[in-house]
């Protein structure tokens, strides 16, 4: 990963210029492991220079999300998960929104970094209120969502509406949040979710995530193996005739057919 090589190139310069400095030969078994360091904090800190720009610039630049997208791989390969991508030529270029099951926090990460395109997401208000969650929101263009407010939920569907109108493209779990972990398939079905495609005439794209219910339970930090499977995109004329709740069941029923047909 790009992340990566940057660390080691910015280490091995530190490390060749406390080679060329006169300090006491005991200093020499530490300028590796020094140098390090200082390569990992001088990365973050660009990276960090970088996310206090994106806040005051358009979310849907290239460069940043390929910097997201490289970070979102550096955290997956940091959490020990190994993921299958099934069915990435069903991915559209066009703007779309993404619906899938929800088992784990990490799913929007592991959904952004196999969909490998300019997008953003929707999320629980509480989850925003994290320091470094809160600092992606701004700089990524995320949309927080107050379930227990309904006019502040309804000023954040409106909000993504007009996003998704612009050209970016979205991830929304339907289910409201984490219901269940002891299945894999999606349990809830929240209509609203869906007023996301019939206001904007996006396509739909159907994703079936399986595996990440067992990070919550996982010992010793043990590798997790993850699939999530993209299903053909759902365009406006098979949608248009339908209402919310009939899209909600249909979205529902092939995720699901997911799970039964790639688990195991």
């Amino acid at each position: 990963m790009i992340i990566l090589l940057l660390i080691l190139l910015t280490s091995a310069g530190y490390a060749v210029a406390f080679y060329f400095t006169n300090l006491s030969l005991w200093f020499y078994f530490l300028w590796v492991p020094c140098s390090f360091v200082l390569g990992i904090l001088t990365v973050l800190l660009g990276i960090a220079v970088c996310f206090f720009y994106f806040m005051h610039t358009d979310p849907k630049g290239k460069f940043r999300h390929h910097l997201l997208h490289q970070v979102t791989g550096l955290i997956l390969w940091i959490l020990r998960l190994k993921i299958e991508y099934i069915g990435k030529e069903n991915v559209p270029n066009d703007a779309f929104v993404c619906y899938a099951n929800h088992k784990s926090d990490i799913d929007p990460v592991a959904l952004y970094y196999g969909l490998h395109r300019i997008c953003s997401a929707i999320g629980k208000k509480s989850l925003f209120s994290l320091p470094v969650i809160k600092q992606c929101q701004k700089a990524f263009g995320a949309i927080s969502l107050d379930r227990d407010n309904d006019r502040e939920a309804a000023k954040s569907i409106v909000l993504a509406i007009k996003s998704i109108r612009s050209g970016l493209s979205m991830i929304i779990f339907p289910e409201g949040g984490i219901k269940s972990r002891e299945t894999e398939e999606m349990v809830d079905l929240r209509a609203g979710a869906y007023k996301l495609i019939t206001k904007t005439d996006a396509l739909l794209l159907p994703a079936t995530i399986i595996g990440s219910s067992k990070i919550k339970g996982r010992k010793h930090f043990k590798k997790i193996k993850i699939k999530i499977i993209f299903h053909q995109p759902i365009s406006k004329e098979t949608y248009s005739s339908m209402n919310t709740n009939e899209i909600g069941t249909m979205v529902q029923e092939i995720i699901n057919r997911g799970v039964h047909d790639y688990q195991g």
